[in-house]
């Protein structure tokens, strides 16, 4: 399924070798897989002390930081970004603030999102920084990240999750660089770019929700009620713009909770909350593997042969969603602090879907590192920061002033709620930062390969 394996031999210097030898070498190379997976699993990341037990440096200190950084790589140092584990750690109070409000950037930001903007009365939830266990965080540097990707593009493949957390760069960047929207998705921006002309960046987002090609359900009349996943067939929408981008971060997740029909080659292989009848229901846990391992083989598969064209792909893992009781409660998702380590148990799903994410990638890292391939690949293992965030989403503040009456009337009690996507700014920015340091580390390895 997905994109077929490049050969690795021409067909001429197939029929010179001998047919023992050519199994030998066959089996050995298969062989491979799973001792790198093994060891790319088994092997402990180096972690980067931090200097201080103290939160991480103001922004200004981070700018020194990166200029530093910067200044160290023109002098020709091979030293790649130290590896860290983000995915463990608590939250911490931070009273500098995000660098953007939903004034100085709301022209980028989903109207959903926009918090503030629609008048969430706490604050409180803006002034929490991610500290992992055992390393640093830096805070977000715009210079430093539009100078690791000059001259690149970086795009979100996925669902709103993914949108979510373009928006979010484009607003971080926008602090200090101008972003121009140069591609409009429209109402529903699916389909959006930013270029950053002052290092010749693009930022982009595309509509995904399957990484698959797939059909989605509707909720206009006459609309499909379930989704259709064709297993076996890439979605040309992103896949085909590969070429030309140099990181893509993929996340899905949610999508995969709604009734489908999975399909492979013109047949149904399987289907949730199946909506045909005298069908078995086989889950989404399978198909939710499939979708994200196809998507990193076509992104493999599609790289540029040339060592000169080096390409990063990170898989951002679920971001949990935080309902409580009924969805049109005021109190659906009305927490206005961060869980503590070890206060909320996470669900056996969100568990799940991480675990499968984090699986796929360093399979899929091994299978780039067999075939000698330019493709980095690796996990952004935010799951377990979010699900402690149940206080970041917009909750009744997905539309402004949720609780007022029209013309005078009585206060509303029942009122939608969104506990799944994160009001900009928010817990969302997180992420970013944890990207700055994975492109870091990418970049000063591609540099220091192509030396």
């Amino acid at each position: 399924m997905g994109a077929s394996t490049p050969r690795h031999h021409s067909s001429s210097w197939r029929q010179k070798l001998p047919r023992l030898t050519k199994k030998i070498l066959t089996l050995s190379l298969y062989a491979l897989v799973p001792l790198a997976v093994l060891h790319y699993l088994l092997s402990p990341p180096p972690i980067a002390v931090p200097s201080s037990t103290s939160t991480s440096p103001p922004h200004g200190g981070n700018k020194q930081q990166g200029a530093a950084g910067a200044a160290s790589r023109k002098q020709g140092s091979t030293a790649p970004a130290p590896r860290c584990d983000y995915s463990e750690g608590r939250w911490v109070r931070d009273a500098a603030g995000p660098r953007y409000n939903g004034t100085s950037c709301g022209a980028t930001i989903k109207d959903g999102q926009n918090c503030m903007a629609h008048g969430r009365p706490d604050t409180g939830y803006l002034k929490w920084r991610w500290q992992p266990r055992g390393c640093a965080l830096p805070p977000f540097a715009p210079a430093e990240f539009l100078e690791q990707v000059r001259g690149r593009h970086v795009a979100f493949v996925g669902d709103s999750l993914a949108r979510n957390q373009c928006e979010s760069l484009v607003c971080l960047l926008g602090s200090e660089f101008p972003a121009e929207l140069v591609l409009d998705g429209g109402e529903e921006r699916k389909f959006r770019r930013w270029a950053f002309r002052s290092h010749n960046a693009t930022v982009s987002v595309f509509w995904s929700p399957f990484l698959v090609n797939g059909t989605e359900k509707s909720s206009a009349p006459g609309g499909p009620d379930h989704n259709k996943l064709y297993l076996d067939q890439p979605d040309e929408r992103w896949a085909a713009e590969l070429p030309g981008i140099d990181v893509v971060v993929l996340s899905i997740g949610h999508w995969f909770m709604h009734p489908a029909m999975y399909y492979e080659r013109g047949a149904v292989i399987g289907c949730h909350h199946c909506p045909e009848p005298n069908r078995t229901d086989t889950g989404f846990f399978g198909v939710f593997r499939l979708a994200v391992k196809n998507a990193l083989r076509e992104v493999i598969a599609r790289a540029s042969p040339s060592p000169g064209r080096a390409k990063l792909a990170v898989v951002a893992t679920f971001s949990p969603a935080h309902f409580v009781g009924e969805w049109d409660s005021p109190d659906a998702c009305a927490r206005t602090e961060p869980y503590a380590p070890g206060e909320k148990e996470m669900l056996y799903m969100d568990r799940e879907m991480w675990r499968t994410e984090a699986e796929e990638a360093a399979t899929a890292a091994a299978e780039a590192t067999v075939r000698g391939s330019a493709v980095t690949v690796e996990a952004l293992e935010v799951t377990k920061l979010a699900d402690m965030r149940a206080d970041g989403h917009p909750g009744s503040y997905m539309y402004a002033s949720p609780f007022a009456g029209a013309g005078g009337e009585k206060k509303r009690e029942r009122v939608p709620n969104d506990c799944v996507h994160w009001c900009l700014p928010g817990p969302i920015d997180t992420w970013n930062e944890i990207l700055l340091q994975m492109v870091k580390r990418w970049s000063d390895a591609s540099s220091s390969s192509a030396r």
